[in-house]
């Protein structure tokens, strides 16, 4: 009775705010919602952006020719209509994540963990999967489960899967797409060429974009990953004047590090750190928009609760290391050792607890184990790249991913080099050379050597032998320069934001299923 009063409190506070308010952000309009009993009502509609050689594509402006040419490139989800079939497919990352409910014959999915809960909470019973919820809390950022979620009847679909519907018979089947992750090798012909079109088309996207807006940042620490991306920026030949470096001066983590470093390799290259960029309109977000750009994106899989309290009218362009772990040294462990090295998350608990978090925690991670053992057919169970693969498959999915939403839902489309089909179909080192921050070192040594006269943050570093190792295999193969940048660029398609406020429920009623979980976990 008193957590219902205090959820009236709650609801009547919220109504408050909204009074006289219209909002930007359309629940039902940035997630859909498929019913298996009203499959006739769907239609074709475009979630998010495609980055493509020919131009930056969202709904407003998605072509028949776009639509196909579709390559896990950006971060989307396109439900297609089409000869009575409904297929949707999704970017390399499955950044929206696609959460399946089944029950009988009957099936619900969605993009929005919270937008299905929402639709399916008072029909069929749901129960709290306290595994999965025990395993966020230890866990420092967001989820590292592979298909689990917080309720034990909803589960999330593989991000490398193509679903589809047929709506004659309500049958529902997903094909699983071979992205030929972590196969090709570095020391070849192929490997070579790879990287020459990755370096290629990034840089042409970049220069696509400048020259339609003045909105372009980028981010530079003294880390690898920032600087990985900074490759891009640095061949691409754009004026880095006329963009916004981003570097954080401060004391806090690395920040005094990473901005001394950065300074150092502006300074080299001739243009300035976080020069603000021209006057933009901000846009005031409502409360609701404020609660639901959140809630319905991130919570359950990402422990954050910031909140962006406006948008801008122009849409911004930012290169970022997003997921640049992946292409180096990170996560290469036993399953073994990663496992016992998650003990230390249970320090702060009573010994009871403490046995009790870690149990569920070993529980989910063994599960994504043997879900990646399966996927990758990994035979041997200590094999040192199962952890990274977790993280491939998981913590970057529920952290990059969802922040690439969260920042695309105010005006702010990233670009995420190391997320790239191709980029990873690469390996990371060779057997001559098993240092798995070579691919990173190739980058370096063949498109910015100059970048590696500067340290790292961190008192990290790459072995000089593998400097040497990729400069060889440069000297195998190498740069052909007439696919360069002159050759690049001509026609850009460019999606200016367009804005306007309307007025939407505030969607408010969903916090009693957030606080339903909450309790059954106290």
């Amino acid at each position: 009775m008193k957590n219902a009063e205090e959820h009236k409190k709650l609801l009547a506070q919220i109504a408050e705010l909204e009074k006289g308010s219209t909002n930007f952000f359309d629940v039902e309009k940035e997630f859909f919602l498929i019913d298996s009993n009203n499959l006739a009502e769907v239609k074709t509609r475009f979630y998010g952006y495609s980055i493509q050689a020919t131009g930056i594509y969202e709904e407003d402006n998605l072509t028949e020719a776009a639509a196909k040419n579709l390559d896990g490139r950006g971060c989307y989800v396109y439900v297609e209509v089409k000869d009575g079939q409904i297929t949707i497919k999704q970017d390399l990352n499955g950044c929206w994540g696609i959460y399946l409910f089944r029950h009988g014959d009957y099936f619900a999915l969605s993009n929005s963990f919270f937008r299905l809960l929402d639709h399916i909470k008072f029909r069929y019973p749901l129960t709290v999967n306290r595994d999965y919820c025990h395993q966020i809390i230890l866990n420092d950022l967001c989820s590292h489960t592979y298909s689990e979620t917080a309720v034990n009847e909803v589960r999330l679909i593989e991000r490398n899967a193509i679903i589809h519907i047929e709506t004659t018979n309500k049958q529902l089947e997903t094909e699983l797409i071979d992205y030929r992750e972590n196969t090709v090798e570095l020391d070849s012909e192929e490997g070579i060429a790879t990287l020459d079109r990755w370096i290629d088309f990034w840089s042409s996207v970049l220069r696509g974009i400048a020259q339609h807006t003045k909105f372009i940042a980028a981010d530079l620490t003294g880390g690898f990953d920032s600087r990985v991306a900074f490759v891009v920026a640095l061949h691409s030949g754009i004026d880095l004047n006329k963009c916004k470096i981003n570097s954080i001066k401060g004391t806090l983590h690395t920040y005094k590090d990473d901005y001394e470093i950065a300074s150092k390799i502006a300074e080299h290259y001739g243009f300035k750190l976080n020069q603000p960029l021209p006057a933009n309109q901000t846009l005031r977000f409502s409360f609701s928009d404020c609660w639901n750009s959140n809630f319905y994106n991130l919570q359950t899989f990402h422990k954050s609760f910031m909140f962006y309290a406006s948008k801008t009218t122009d849409k911004c362009y930012q290169l970022t290391g997003y997921g640049g772990e992946i292409i180096r040294t990170y996560w290469q462990k036993s399953p073994k050792r990663y496992l016992e090295g998650q003990n230390w998350k249970t320090r702060n608990y009573s010994y009871s607890l403490s046995r009790e978090l870690f149990h569920s925690l070993e529980t989910v991670t063994n599960s994504a184990f043997r879900a990646i053992r399966e996927k990758y057919k990994i035979a041997d169970e200590d094999c040192e790249d199962i952890p990274q693969y977790l993280y491939q498959e998981t913590r970057c999915r529920h952290h990059f991913g969802k922040f690439t939403i969260y920042h695309y839902f105010n005006s702010k489309i990233l670009l995420s080099p190391a997320l790239d089909p191709e980029l990873r179909t690469l390996k990371l080192n060779t057997p001559e050379c098993p240092d798995h921050k070579l691919l990173m070192t190739l980058l370096f040594t063949r498109y910015a050597p100059d970048l590696l006269k500067f340290p790292f943050d961190s008192k990290h570093s790459i072995k000089p032998e593998t400097i040497e190792y990729a400069k060889k295999i440069n000297e195998r193969f190498p740069r052909n320069f007439s696919s360069d940048k002159d050759n690049w660029g001509g026609y850009f398609v460019y999606s200016p934001a367009t804005c306007k406020r309307k007025k939407f429920s505030p969607k408010a009623k969903i916090i009693l299923l957030f606080r339903a979980i909450c309790l059954q976990l106290a």
